[in-house]
């Protein structure tokens, strides 16, 4: 009878992690620094602010940022995106029993590779044309 109890007890608590990635955020935030204090900062071409920028962006896809600023060069940054620890868990958990492997398919099984951007901007040594 002891042994059926912890065994209910421990699948319980399998199913109820199972899919992890399924619970967490879809979302992420971003933070953003341009190296001008007024340079227009765009995130996935939608503009965020000048200087700093704060936002949410969806974890599972891959992430443009660029700042501009007259007089100077546009510049950009792409950020990629991992497996979560989230997602490692429902791998693991998927070897044991098959539900958790579900949790990969939702955006909390994904994470940016980095969520603290800065960005310099250079001079444009070129002169203006008119």
């Amino acid at each position: 009878m002891r042994r059926a109890m912890a065994m209910v007890l421990v699948i319980s608590i399998v199913l109820l992690q199972s899919g992890c990635s399924a619970f967490r955020s879809g979302t992420q935030r971003v933070s953003v620094v341009a190296s001008e204090p007024d340079a227009k900062i765009y995130v996935n071409g939608a503009y965020s602010g000048a200087g700093t920028a704060m936002t949410r962006v969806p974890r599972n896809e891959s992430l443009s940022v660029m700042a501009t600023k007259d007089g100077y060069l546009p510049a950009t940054r792409q950020i990629g995106t991992k497996m979560s620890f989230t997602g490692v868990l429902d791998i693991i958990g998927g070897c044991i029993i098959l539900v958790p492997f579900f949790g990969l398919l939702f955006p909390g099984a994904h994470e940016l590779d980095q969520t603290n951007i800065s960005i310099a901007l250079d001079k444009d040594t070129k002169p203006a044309t008119k």
